[in-house]
């Protein structure tokens, strides 16, 4: 980082300590010598001096905020350059954020409609100026000591006459997944409309001291912001009024048609309800609100309920079908920093976006796409689509860059009795190895998965070598590797059939097999020490819960381990296969994940971590301990604790969001996720968080190392 500036002079302006950092750049509180007054100074940091992208969102907010002169929007005083390090002065606001305050817990009702009612004429000014937030959060909402509130941060906004041109383009989507609008998480064209969602999740936020959507990685809180409900608010904080609720909820509607017109209305509504004297019952008229969720049930007696009884009729598990499901595919967002304490295709999505929305144009425009895709394949890559509709930031591979570039061959055969997966005609993949110019990291490999021509595959890289193969290369999306502990097979989990079931295939992409089949999501498989069997998690009730699983390595014998109607995933084996480590909380509330412990034969759940913060994703440590992810400046920090669950404390925690953590085999590196770049990219560092260097730099998640002994 840059606090090596605290004491120095940047243009006039006396550093004297450090403010906040982001994703994009550190923020400063300084003296302005000449005028003997305090601002704030935003620097991009030194790393990003010579990446285009940051370059141009920094340069950006100078110019949209220059235009921008309102009472409730910071303003800009200056601007300038030292040593090529750019920086901006603005306003200092010593009260800090909404996000700062709300560290405590939820706001009262009062203080909630005076900050909304100041934040929303700013935003409808800007919008007035054609200019769209796209990153409204309580962190970009500061304060004064007068209570006086200015909305911040416009390093990511765009001129609405610009949005058709940018809002499905190789950089991708942009923003805060726990933020965005249903439209922006889908790299749809934006309105106004798009920020008032995001001021609605800021007001569901300041009433509940909740988000709505809480997930495991910024692409699956964006995509239950497409697909899912979000709870009721009510069901949070009972104290939040009827009234309060129904203009929360109608704010956070999928369909813009259906939100509130401009922010000032938002305001306006929510003051009125606030204002109200007598607290409406849930019986009485009002918007629709989304069911509680049922009565959970109790956990030893489910446990001991379901260890001890098999799945019926079958050793392969087919759970009925729910009433209403949602395929969740990861979406691939442009995270931004977030900080605080606490199947389907691109036809599909299209389509249903059309008949909603626009019918025919939107119709049309698909047609056109796939006509103008055909013309254009072979000239040139087309923009990537999440599966689902979602879009992807990653940059498509530009074929004239200097990269190193190969051959693998891959057997595309399936041996399992199911319908064998769409693929593209070739049956030569290619191996696209990254920039020759980087140095080589380390020895050994790892597989992950990335996207490179439209959805997600997973990929081998040599650590030496820096040489990247291509393993699988269906049209859907193949996520989550997870290698047995011999190297010769590689898990994961695919949408081939519609929905997510885990597949198995040989460590060089051959002989693909699926192991489930049904039409649930199955996610996260990972494999006991001597691999014969893997564990999994399933959403049986298509809810977004999830229950434990296991099955022997060839799809046979499964059979549920356990479920308490809430949220259990990211199962781990311990060392002798006699206890299974997972994250267990509650679907509604991401404060209650915790790192738990289940027992095997008894079905006994013990919690190892017990606070308020969301914990999840353990991983085994060298020394018998653990390590996991939890809640840090950048919405997630790696942690770790003792094989006790003692001495529990954050080790790693950058500016960006922190995931997908793996122990080389050895023990002496780490290899994890961060988009600090503004695009998820694979790092590796040594175990004590020091030494932290690049390993991809076109996009790649979910490291898994291979084993010293090759296969």
């Amino acid at each position: 980082m840059t606090d090596d500036l605290i004491g120095k002079k940047i243009g006039g302006y006396e550093i004297l300590e450090l403010i906040g950092h982001g994703g994009m750049a550190t923020v400063y509180r300084a003296q302005q010598v000449s005028m003997n007054r305090v601002v704030a100074v935003k620097i991009l940091p030194r790393q990003f001096l010579n990446d285009e992208t940051y370059m141009q969102r920094f340069n950006r907010e100078v110019k949209i905020v220059a235009q921008l002169e309102h009472r409730n929007i910071v303003p800009v005083h200056d601007y300038g350059e030292e040593d090529g390090q750019p920086y901006i002065v603005m306003r200092y606001m010593s009260g800090g954020s909404v996000d700062d305050l709300l560290r405590d817990g939820a706001l009262d009702l009062e203080r909630i409609v005076s900050i909304i009612s100041q934040i929303a004429p700013a935003l409808d000014y800007a919008h007035g100026k054609n200019v769209l937030h796209r990153d409204l959060k309580p962190s970009n909402i500061l304060m004064d000591d007068d209570g006086g509130a200015y909305l911040t941060d416009f390093g990511i906004a765009r001129l609405m006459s610009e949005v058709s041109n940018v809002t499905i383009t190789t950089h991708g989507v942009v923003g805060t997944p726990s933020y965005m609008s249903p439209e922006q998480a889908q790299g749809q064209p934006l309105d106004n409309r798009s920020d008032i969602y995001s001021l609605g999740v800021t007001v569901f936020e300041m009433a509940t001291g909740k988000r709505p959507f809480e997930g495991d990685t910024p692409y699956s809180i964006a995509v239950l912001q497409v697909t899912a409900p979000p709870p009721a608010p009510r069901s949070l904080n009972p104290n939040v009024p009827v009234p309060v609720e129904d203009v929360i909820l109608k704010a956070l509607s999928k369909n813009r048609e259906n939100r509130y017109g401009h922010a000032v209305q938002l305001a306006s509504v929510l003051k009125d309800a606030a204002e109200r004297k007598r607290n409406m019952s849930d019986t009485q008229p009002g918007f629709p609100r989304p069911q509680l969720p049922p009565k959970q049930p109790d956990v030893n007696e489910t446990a001991e309920s379901v260890v001890s009884t098999p799945p019926p009729d079958s050793s392969v598990f087919t759970p009925p079908p729910p009433a209403s499901s949602y395929v969740i595919p990861p979406v691939s967002v442009r995270s931004r920093l977030a900080p605080r304490r606490k199947g389907g295709n691109l036809l599909i999505s299209v389509v249903i976006g059309g008949v909603l929305g626009c019918g025919l144009l939107a119709l049309l425009g698909v047609i056109s796409f796939f006509v103008i895709s055909s013309i254009m394949r072979g000239n040139a890559t087309p923009t990537p689509a999440i599966p689902g509709g979602l879009a992807s930031p990653l940059p498509a591979t530009n074929t004239s860059s200097p990269l190193t570039r190969g051959t693998a061959i891959r057997e595309a055969t399936e041996t399992h009795a199911v319908t064998a997966a769409p693929t593209r005609a070739a049956t030569e993949v290619s191996a696209v190895g990254i920039r020759p110019t980087l140095p080589a990291l380390t020895n050994g490999s790892v597989v992950y998965f990335a996207e490179r021509d439209g959805d997600y595959d997973i990929y081998r890289l040599d650590l030496q070598t820096r040489f990247e193969t291509q393993l699988t290369d269906s049209v859907s999306s193949e996520l989550y590797p997870a290698v047995s502990p011999d190297g010769t097979k590689i898990a994961f989990m695919s949408d081939r059939d519609g929905d997510y079931d885990i597949y198995v295939m040989n460590a060089d992409g051959s002989s693909t097999r699926r192991l489930t089949t049904n039409n649930i999501t199955d996610r996260a498989p990972a494999w006991s020490p001597d691999g014969d069997w893997i564990a999994f998690s399933s959403d049986m009730r298509g809810d977004g819960s999830h229950d434990l699983y296991r099955m022997r390595a060839d799809g046979s014998d499964q059979s549920r381990l356990y479920s308490d109607g809430n949220r259990n995933s990211d199962p781990l084996w311990s060392a002798d296969s006699a206890s299974i480590y997972f994250t267990g909380g509650s679907i509604s509330d991401a404060g209650t994940w915790e790192i738990k412990r289940l027992d095997v034969a008894s079905g006994e759940v013990t919690a190892l971590t017990t606070n308020d913060v969301k914990d999840w994703s353990p991983r085994f440590a060298p020394d018998g301990g653990l390590i996991y992810l939890t809640e840090g400046d950048g919405h997630a920090a790696i942690a770790r604790m003792d094989a006790d669950a003692d001495n529990q404390s954050t080790f790693y925690d950058d500016t960006g969001y922190e995931w997908g953590v793996s122990y080389s085999p050895s023990g002496d590196l780490i290899t994890f996720n961060s988009d600090t770049s503004g695009r998820d990219e694979i790092y590796l560092m040594n175990a004590d968080g020091t030494n932290v260097r690049e390993v991809t730099d076109l996009g790649g998640m979910f490291a898994a190392w291979l084993p010293d002994a090759k296969p």
